[in-house]
């Protein structure tokens, strides 16, 4: 069919197209001993074929998998880039996965080769040698000896490579002219809130036409630094980086998750991809100092707030900078409130890129008057992920913007939302009744998400189809509107309704430890909470968080609003399988979990 984009077809046209930008420019960069290290668009197209042919000295053929089983650093992406190059079908695995996670995925996808990062995901890996039927090599980034013969450094590899390339008949552009749009680039295991992931096989023209298709949309400013923190095993970041990389980015893989606040003060980063979670965090120790501050620094930030609201529905969505007095006034709020908050992302941001679950929209509007755009959008692994997306004509927060050129969307009667595009996978391995069940015969790919488009063409979320309840009156409800509602109040992190086929709702509560420590201490007397049991414990925090639902629940119908909860008595974890590796929350397993507490509520 006909596009609205001439697109280029395979990932190696997307890096050779890339390197026409300048090869001496910096493209990776990470720290080493305190100290920031780089990689140029050049010196990645040159480690490349090491990689590639390397990988061919371990016995690797075409079509053959490699997993791939680190943090975010240079070598997972250069390792990408060379499987790409090379027809070698790369199959990311998150740092964060167990044991019994890493052997079902690289036993489903028959992963020949794993690259791991560090002792820590080796140690995941040797207890499980017997039971990885296809896996033949391991081979550890880090400078690490052991004396298997099947795990291998970095650096051998890359010297086999070496020699091999040079008495190769067959040069790297030799077999990049052999790879084909609908070649298989990746099979990337969904996070499985529900049953086991499923390999999703994208092909070399999904990612291509992905990132090429999202960068038109939303319109990224080229040649500007990045810094990457999500994981890039997660399609999201992945993408992003791929995107980045195509219009010349410098990306900063941060060190770590809990580094990346003074990360971002080193690096001063343009843009970055995030999740909401982040966002929520950081609004909510902002809360938590204002609220802890002066009566007269108060009254300055909620003054502040009301005039960056009125500057972001007038102005900032629309990006564009206020006139007059309102200008004026603007300017003073960022004089007294908003710069603060700027420097903490480094003072040089142009806006963050928010995806994988719903931002609130006064998060949103927050950060963007503060000067920190907030683009939020839309996707799943299926779709390569991309497929909706705010971009920088304009923003309305509550949606996920337009669709991408080239991406259709259909909203059907029950309110799912399908789709389809160049982006959609070709589908599951080696599951064919689920690819059956998840694209029709006319190629529309059901989300299983429920939504529909605004008057403005703007799609708007409001949950998953499978979540959504039926009270025992008739009421149909989407918990992750009432959710939203009460992870609003700082002293929560998560919660988890309940209430299909029931005379009411309750919630399981997450409260987060860091904000009511510091409400405990400004009690009178002061509370103590040491550790997350204490705080379980406690009925000053369990009245807290009934007052604190109380206020978050006005605007919710009587009938989406809590009649009881009861506070989990640890945190959702991915060890403790309340979490994915992308850290979604698994409803049916929490409330299976917490079955006898969910009745005793119900008792009342």
């Amino acid at each position: 069919m006909p596009y609205q984009l001439n697109y280029l077809k395979t990932m190696p046209d997307i890096f050779a197209d890339a390197l026409l930008g300048g090869p001496t420019r910096k493209l990776y960069n990470y720290k080493v001993n305190g100290e920031w290290k780089s990689y140029t668009y050049q010196n990645v197209y040159d480690i490349i074929p090491l990689i590639g042919f390397g990988l061919h000295t371990l016995g690797l053929k075409k079509k053959d998998k490699v997993g791939i089983l680190s943090e975010n650093r240079p070598e997972w992406s250069m390792t990408d880039w060379a499987c790409a190059h090379f027809g070698f079908v790369s199959v990311p695995i998150y740092q964060t996965s167990i044991p019994s996670q890493i052997k079902y995925i690289i036993n489903h996808s028959e992963c020949r080769v794993v690259i791991v990062s560090s002792k820590e995901q080796m140690l995941k890996l040797i207890p499980l040698k017997n039971k990885l039927k296809s896996l033949k090599y391991v081979v550890v980034l880090n400078d690490i000896k052991y004396d298997d013969n099947w795990i291998i450094s970095f650096d051998e590899l890359l010297a086999k490579g070496d020699t091999e390339r040079e008495k190769s008949k067959v040069s790297m552009q030799d077999i990049v002219a052999k790879i084909k749009p609908d070649s298989l680039w990746s099979i990337i295991y969904t996070s499985g809130t529900s049953g086991v992931p499923k390999g999703v096989m994208i092909s070399h023209f999904n990612i291509a036409s992905n990132v090429q298709h999202t960068q038109t949309h939303v319109g990224i400013a080229n040649n500007k630094r990045w810094l990457s923190f999500l994981p890039l095993s997660h399609s999201f970041e992945r993408v992003s980086s791929l995107f980045g990389t195509w219009i010349g980015a410098k990306i900063y893989y941060a060190e770590s998750i809990a580094k990346v606040s003074e990360n971002m003060k080193e690096v001063k980063p343009h843009y970055m991809t995030t999740v909401p979670r982040l966002l929520d965090k950081i609004y909510a120790i902002i809360l938590e100092r204002v609220s802890g501050g002066s009566a007269t620094k108060q009254k300055i930030f909620h003054w502040a707030q009301r005039i960056g609201h009125e500057v972001v529905q007038k102005n900032l969505v629309y990006n564009k900078q206020p006139t007059g007095i309102l200008a004026t006034k603007y300017s003073w709020a960022k004089s007294l409130v908003f710069n603060k908050i700027y420097a903490i992302f480094g003072g040089k941001f142009i806006a963050c890129i928010s995806g994988g679950a719903p931002l609130s929209e006064e998060v949103g509007e927050f950060f963007t008057a503060a000067g920190i755009r907030v683009i939020e959008g839309y996707g799943l692994t299926e779709m390569s992920p991309i497929t909706h997306s705010n971009d920088n004509k304009r923003i309305k927060f509550g949606t996920v913007g337009k669709a991408l050129p080239d991406v259709e969307t259909k909203i059907m009667e029950d309110g799912e939302i399908f789709l389809r595009g160049p982006n959609r996978m070709e589908k599951y391995y080696k599951d064919p009744e689920g690819t059956a069940e998840a694209i029709d015969k006319d190629g529309w790919f059901h989300t299983g998400d429920i939504g529909y488009i605004d008057e403005d063409g703007y799609l708007r979320i409001t949950d998953r189809k499978k979540n959504l309840i039926v009270t025992a009156g008739g009421k149909n409800i989407a918990p992750a509107m009432v959710e939203r509602a009460i992870t609003s109040s700082k002293y929560v992190e998560q919660a988890v309704v309940v209430g299909d086929r029931r005379k009411f709702l309750v919630v399981i509560l997450v409260p987060l430890l860091e904000t009511i420590v510091k409400w405990g201490k400004m009690q009178k007397p002061s509370l103590e909470f040491a550790t997350y049991e204490d705080m379980v414990k406690s009925k000053d925090v369990e009245k807290l968080l009934k007052d604190e639902l109380a206020d978050n629940q006005q605007e919710l119908a009587r009938y989406e609003q809590i009649k009881y909860f009861f506070i989990a008595p640890q945190p959702f974890t991915i060890e403790t399988g309340e979490l994915t590796a992308s850290m979604k929350v698994k409803r049916n397993e929490i409330i299976e979990r917490y079955s006898v507490e969910i009745e005793e509520l119900y008792k009342n």
